[in-house]
Parts: C-alpha cells; structure tokens; sequence
C-alpha cells in the first residue's frame, strides 16, 4: 500500500515551469491574476493594456467576460 507522504518526508518535489508550456502557464496564470485585480480596482486602462499582452483574440473574449470587463472595453478602446 502506497504511502502519501508530506515535502519534508520526500527528497525533492515537482516544482511547476521548467518546460516552455509550463514557463507559459505560470506566466499567463499571473498575468491573470493582475487582470482580476485591474478590474476589481477600476484600472479599466490598465487592464486592457495588459490584456493586449495575451495571445489569442478568444482567450481575450473569455478574459474579459470573465473580469466582467465588457462595457468597460467600448469606454477604454
């Protein structure tokens, strides 16, 4: 039977980012992040000029539905 153990009782534990794709990940969940809390502060322009630091229009349709973002983009742009 397999034992769950904790990162004191391992050697070494994965730590996310060391391929491109992860390196990707990471730096777009952060980005996200920013943007979440852009939004939430009011910081439409800021936003939407980190926003163009995304790749990929869908991914930025879904961004901004999801900060809530959509009547602020016709105010900014």
């Amino acid at each position: 039977m397999a034992r769950n153990l904790s990162r004191q009782e391992r050697n070494s534990w994965y730590v996310p980012g060391k391929t491109s794709v992860e390196k990707q990940h990471v730096n777009e969940h952060e980005t996200l992040q920013t943007l979440q809390k852009y939004a939430l502060n009011g910081k439409h322009e800021e936003f939407f000029e980190l926003l163009e630091t995304i790749n990929g229009e869908d991914k930025k349709r879904d961004i901004i539905e999801l900060c809530d973002m959509q009547e602020q983009r016709d105010v900014v742009v």
